[in-house]
């Protein structure tokens, strides 16, 4: 009798909590796309849910709707302009490919006031990368535009000293033209005898302005040797640096990722999303937070370069960190590159996931400072 008493009474409370519950309800999705009209599961309309209190992070960590969401971003984010086009002909039985390169002067906006004067190869920082193949002559013609005197030093290997576009060019009176004054250019040549990922910077200084502020202040690139017995694949760069000096207005990036950053790192995200939701995310997607966007299995060589002067490391969300350069093909413990000034390596970059990945210096002072980046993989 006791059994059976019992037995009803747990029925009753179970009866009493689902009417007070109300209807049966699908899983609320952890992270719906702002503006944009979708249906949860259970057909809840889940347009501008992130106002009852959904996370950015939730987005970042793989919520359920992380792979929508990502699709949707990639939709909609611009794609990288092409790199400069090579005018490719031949000249004593080799192939010649020569690119132009034009020193600038520019100013990138971070908006409220907060600006940064750079100098530039061909207007963008990162300068443009330069693409060729082994057994190819790459000519690389550099007019300077700017008022002062710079230069273009490769780190390729095994050429005249003509080509070197560093002081011994002027202390051995070789190649003097190739520190180049104000107004003035000069072609740089190089025969391609090996596969190589290697970084280009100017070389010149001043009283004012020494060598690596010449080199902060944007002047610096990338060229992609590749061997045509190869199978080819995406090759993607990522610079690390500080800014320099001529920055105006109190949020200006202090860190950045190829010429971009956002103070705060990953809580002014996460303030974006959470006040402008998905769209205010893709307004700062190559604005300033640098982003890449793949789709899940895809492989990707991203070159990874420290051109500042402090030391960097770079942690990416979901995926081991597979060295091909320094390590020969395994992961760099605790998955993280440690990058001291001018060091570089090669990553195997392939996700397993869809979803919005984080990338940043895992010296989080850097990140926090503006050393924060996305990848945006679609399934």
């Amino acid at each position: 009798m006791r059994k059976t008493m019992a037995i009803l009474l747990l029925i009753a409370a179970a009866v009493a909590v689902l009417v007070l519950a109300g209807p049966a309800r699908g899983p609320q999705p952890a992270w719906p796309p702002a503006a944009t009209r979708a249906s949860a599961p259970g057909g809840e309309d889940i347009t501008h849910a992130h106002h009852r209190g959904v996370h950015f992070m939730d987005l970042l960590t793989g919520g359920p709707l992380a792979a929508q969401a990502a699709a949707t971003i990639a939709a909609q984010v611009p794609s990288a302009p092409p790199g400069p086009k090579a005018r490719v002909y031949r000249e004593g039985g080799k192939t010649v490919r020569e690119y132009t390169l034009e020193i600038v002067e520019k100013t990138i906006d971070f908006g409220g006031g907060n600006t940064w004067t750079v100098w530039t190869y061909n207007g963008t920082v990162p300068g443009p990368t330069l693409r060729a193949t082994v057994g190819e002559v790459l000519r690389v013609r550099v007019v300077n535009r700017h008022n002062r005197t710079h230069s273009f030093h490769t780190h390729l290997s095994h050429y005249p000293l003509e080509n070197d576009g560093s002081q011994a060019n002027l202390i051995s009176g070789r190649g003097r033209g190739a520190m180049i004054p104000p107004g003035k250019e000069y072609v740089y040549q190089f025969r391609l005898e090996r596969a190589e990922a290697v970084y280009y910077h100017c070389h010149a200084a001043d009283r004012e302005f020494p060598i690596n502020q010449h080199m902060l202040q944007g002047l610096y690139g990338m060229i992609i040797v590749g061997d045509s017995r190869a199978a080819a694949g995406r090759e993607e760069v990522l610079f690390m640096a500080e800014t320099s000096r001529l920055r105006q207005g109190p949020k200006v990036p202090g860190y950045i990722m190829n010429g971009r950053g956002i103070p705060g790192g990953e809580l002014a995200l996460e303030e974006i999303f959470t006040a402008k939701g998905l769209q205010g995310v893709v307004d700062q997607l190559g604005k300033t937070v640098p982003f890449y966007t793949m789709k899940v299995g895809e492989s990707m060589k991203l070159h990874v370069v420290n051109i500042g002067n402090l030391d960097h490391s770079l942690h990416i969300h979901e995926i081991p960190l597979v060295s091909l350069g320094v390590l020969n093909g395994r992961p760099w413990p605790g998955q993280v590159l440690p990058l001291v000034g001018g060091a570089m390596d090669t990553l195997l970059v392939r996700f397993r996931y869809p979803g919005l990945w984080l990338f940043h210096c895992h010296v989080v002072n850097h990140a926090d400072a503006g050393m924060v980046g996305v990848f945006v993989v679609e399934p």
